[in-house]
């Protein structure tokens, strides 16, 4: 069963090359299949993912990852003619990707309305202990830049449709959009790696979303 609705989920991130966009499967969220990040640059749609909570799957946001697309294909070039499928079971692959060898970003767009206040009790429960790892990683000042990021959901409510925008670079640029309001550069690398690490890592948010947000990875390769 677990590989029947695995593979329904990459099957349903397949998209003719000429398609702007791919929609998240169980939201119906659109995701275009290039956009322009913080720096001006342009990035490519990897995949898409899904974040639920409660018993119930309560859906709360959808996310799709994008990258560097030159970066990606020298970085990730060990992968290239490697099935979604096969990727989506291959840990090195994963463990590769979170290096953050590349620029890569991550796009929220909320399903429902949160708080400000949930978002960043979520963000500071996921995020926290990654952190505290970082720093065994030789990847220091992440509880402060965890502080500072923070104070970037200091607003009363996320409505549905609400963008949530995280740009990465290799060197520890953290870049920040909450609604469409760019907030100040965070130069840190543990917070970067925690970030990516709460999808892409060993115990991610959604496991069926680690597998789906990098769905389109052999067409991105080729």
């Amino acid at each position: 069963m677990h590989r029947v609705l695995t593979t329904a989920l990459l099957a349903a991130l397949a998209v003719p090359a000429a398609a702007q966009t791919v929609n998240e499967p169980s939201s119906g969220v659109a995701f275009p299949v290039s956009m322009t990040v913080a720096d001006g640059s342009t990035q490519v749609l990897f995949g898409t993912g899904l974040r639920t909570r409660t018993f119930l799957n309560v859906k709360v946001y959808a996310f799709g990852l994008y990258a560097d697309q030159a970066g990606a294909r020298s970085a990730l070039a060990a992968f290239a003619g490697k099935t979604a499928e096969q990727l989506a079971g291959d840990q090195t692959f994963y463990a590769t990707l979170l290096r953050m060898g590349f620029p890569m970003t991550m796009r929220l767009v909320m399903t429902r309305n949160v708080s400000g206040d949930q978002m960043s009790e979520a963000f500071d429960g996921a995020l926290r202990p990654r952190v505290v790892s970082a720093a065994g990683r030789g990847m220091p000042g992440g509880e402060e830049a965890l502080a500072a990021f923070r104070g970037y959901f200091s607003v009363d409510r996320l409505t549905e449709g609400a963008e949530l925008v995280f740009t990465c670079t290799p060197d520890g640029a953290f870049h920040t959009s909450v609604g469409g309001e760019q907030k100040p550069v965070i130069n840190n690398r543990a917070l970067c790696w925690a970030l990516f690490d709460v999808y892409l890592g060993a115990t991610p948010i959604s496991p069926n979303g680690k597998r789906s947000v990098v769905a389109r990875t052999p067409e991105i390769l080729r």
